[in-house]
């Protein structure tokens, strides 16, 4: 291989770098630029090491170009070139970065710039900093502790998406990292406060949002850190979120992701403390219960509610985020203490509220989800003051029932199913199955008018339905179970008028047949099943049992029809062998029939012999065909090559002309160098020429003519030449 013996050339890099005097810009123009950095090409990384052509670099990363002389590639190619360097984390920018406090003074400040920031420059300053903070994690934390300031800034600019990246990996890092550097930090520089201060109503929706997802990230990431949920805890931590959650000014963005954060500190300390949340009452969930009264009236809907429409119709007053946070809210402080919390239950009448709203938007998934597995926790919890409240105060078990009943009188009219209706069996059959361990229970649905009913008509007919697989394949047996069972039953009432076989009803005998459609199958009865055990001998080799004592027979008759009787009328005549009369024209009718099949046979055998001559005088016909067309391939080919012969001696009188006039011009000139290689140049570009002549013949000639017969020609004329 070439390159074993290092045989490969120079890229245009490396003959950029030998020279004496070029910029980075040379280098930018370069389409190889990024895949020599891959490479490690070692002068250009030491070139690109360089301190000042680190800030050349970062300059064009940081600093937005402006004027009426700056070109596309100042604004773009030149920064994306930069922003791509940096993202490779070579180890010598990386260095040459943290090791100077005048090139991170200069990255931060990018902060200095006016609100808003460029988004496409604050992504560049993201991906900087994060590299450094990836890279050279130590250096870069002690040099923002040295500037405090710094976080102010970072604050300031959380409108920026990438401004929100950093201060979470400022705080998380990775699954290796220390994370006492960056402790000391979030203490020093008080940045949970700070956050928490950016949920106010000044702020824009956006700041809320980045605000919320910072600490939605410090819950949900696998290396969080312990500090965090520490400052999350205190109390007055805890005032300043609760105090946006009741803000007075009804800023629906600051409530919902007040909520938002509330509600997943909740779920970190109940999964995640290692004391009983009931010994030790956290700070959080105290003053949930002292201001219980003010989340209730978050379920009431809002003031400023505008209209939707909907592919259903319009909707006066949606339920809207906030009151699903609300339910959601709830759902979790039932979770966590249901003793303590269903005092305030029962006296603020919640779940009253929220089965309101679940019967009331019937087209809200979320919502149901929410309310069912509540609604499910009280009935499994089994709160006394609360099933009371559920089932006897709010009569839930018979508004379920009025709607189901609401909805089957309203089938003939097509009317849509209602959404939340699967919602409403999941909690009939819950109660269903508890009421079969608990006694108490189960008089109180028995007592409930009309649960009877419902149980065993409509909601048996809908756990049916969902019971059964889609696309489910039913076997031969259970596809005509029923409809073999009842046109039994139908023969059983009128054996004698179906077993009465008389030529004058025959053809009506043999419209009554109720497997027309099926391939020598017959159903027959066995009218002695109940009297004896034992199975009839003409029915001894059969494995095919069908219901209600209807055998399937697959046997290998001719007529379907004609057999069918056969077998009734021999059953039948088991009973009646006192007809000789009848028995004998049965006789007759079957030798008839016998007869014709023969007859039937013997014309079959003469079709098949007609069918098989024609098909060998086909075959002769195609015979002749193939002959004849390979006589006219052979006369074509005999033709080409004629041509060809012709074509190759023309060439070769032209050229011993050619070659007699050289002389005879070479023989009158007076040796003269010059005018000789003028004429050898002559007579090779003829003779070229010649060629292609010779070649385009051919080609054209080889369209027709075989592959065989071209080799063999190419042969021989090579041979000539």
């Amino acid at each position: 291989m070439f390159w074993r013996f290092n045989f490969s050339l120079k890229s245009k890099i490396d003959e950029i770098l030998e020279k004496e005097n070029f910029t980075l810009q040379d280098l930018f123009e370069e389409e190889d630029l990024l895949q020599e950095c891959r490479y490690g090409n070692k002068l250009l990384i030491e070139y690109l090491s360089k301190p000042e052509i680190v800030k050349q670099i970062l300059q064009y990363l940081l600093v937005e170009p402006t004027g009426e002389n700056v070109g596309e590639k100042e604004k773009f190619k030149y920064p994306y070139f930069s922003n791509e360097i940096i993202g490779l984390e070579l180890f010598g920018i990386v260095d040459a970065i943290s090791s100077d406090t005048e090139i991170m003074d200069f990255i931060f400040s990018f902060l200095d710039n006016k609100q808003p920031l460029n988004c496409v420059y604050a992504g560049y300053f993201s991906r900087c900093i994060n590299t450094q903070l990836k890279k050279r994690r130590e250096e870069t934390l002690n040099y923002l502790k040295s500037k405090p300031e710094i976080i102010d800034k970072l604050c300031l600019h959380l409108k920026i998406a990438a401004i929100k990246d950093f201060i979470i990996n400022l705080c998380l890092g990775s699954e290796n990292t220390d994370l006492i550097e960056s402790n000391d930090l979030i203490i020093s520089t008080k940045l949970i406060p700070k956050l928490i201060n950016l949920l106010s109503k000044e702020q824009p929706r956006e700041v809320h949002d980045n605000v919320t997802r910072c600490f939605l990230d410090f819950f949900y990431n696998e290396s969080s850190n312990p500090i965090l949920y520490q400052e999350l805890e205190k109390k007055e931590i805890c005032e300043k979120l609760l105090s946006c959650v009741f803000d007075t000014t009804e800023n629906i963005s600051l409530i919902e992701n007040a909520l938002s954060i509330t509600i997943e500190l909740l779920i970190y300390i109940h999964h995640n403390k290692r004391s009983n949340i009931e010994e030790k009452i956290n700070p959080l969930l105290e003053l949930i219960y002292e201001n219980f009264s003010k989340f209730a009236k978050l379920l009431d809907s809002p003031k400023n509610a505008k209209p939707i429409d909907l592919a259903f119709g319009n909707l006066k007053v949606p339920v809207g985020q906030l009151r699903l946070k609300a339910i959601q809210l709830f759902h979790i402080l039932y979770y966590i203490s249901p003793e303590k919390i269903e005092n305030m239950y029962s006296e603020h009448q919640i779940l009253h509220k929220i089965l309101d709203l679940f019967f009331e938007y019937k087209w809200n998934t979320f919502l149901h989800n929410y309310i069912r597995d509540m609604i499910n926790l009280v009935l499994e919890g089994r709160s006394a003051k609360l099933f009371k409240n559920v089932i006897d105060d709010y009569n839930l078990i018979t508004k379920m029932i009025s709607i189901c009943n609401q909805y089957e009188e309203s089938k003939t009219n097509r009317d849509i199913r209602r959404g939340n209706f699967t919602h409403i069996f999941q909690i009939c059959n819950k109660l269903v199955t508890l009421s079969e361990k608990d006694t108490t229970l189960n008089e109180k649905l028995n007592q409930t008018e009309g649960w009877n009913q419902f149980v065993d008509g409509f909601l048996s007919d809908i756990n049916k339905a969902q019971s059964q697989k889609i696309g489910e394949m039913k076997n031969h047996l259970q596809m005509y179970s029923e409809e073999s069972s009842f046109n039994q039953n139908n023969l059983d009432e009128n054996d004698d008028d179906f077993f009465d076989d008389s030529d004058e009803n025959s053809d009506e005998d043999d419209d009554f047949d109720i497997f027309d459609n099926f391939d020598d199958e017959i159903i027959v009865k066995d009218d002695d099943s109940d009297d004896s055990d034992e199975t009839p001998s003409w029915l001894a080799e059969t494995n095919n049992l069908a219901f209600d004592n209807n055998y399937i027979l697959r046997n290998s008759i001719y007529g379907q029809k004609s057999g069918s009787k056969k077998n009734n009328y021999e059953n039948s005549s088991s009973t009646s062998s006192d007809d000789e009369d009848e028995d004998e024209s049965e006789e007759e009718d079957d030798e008839k029939k016998d007869d014709e099949d023969e007859n039937n046979k013997e014309d079959d055998e003469e079709k098949m012999k007609n069918e098989n001559e024609n098909e060998n005088e086909n075959e002769n016909e195609n015979e002749n065909e193939n002959e004849n067309e390979e006589k006219d391939k052979n006369i074509d080919q005999q033709s080409n090559e004629k041509l060809i012969e012709e074509t190759i001696n023309e060439n070769n009188l032209d050229n011993e002309n050619n070659n007699n006039q050289v002389i005879l011009e070479s023989e009158n000139q007076d040796n003269d160098n010059d005018n000789e290689q003028e004429l050898i140049e002559e007579k090779k570009k003829e003779d070229e020429d010649n060629e292609k002549i010779i070649e385009e013949s051919i080609k054209k000639i080889d369209e027709n003519t075989p592959k065989e017969n071209l080799i063999n020609r190419n042969k021989k004329v090579l041979s000539e030449n």
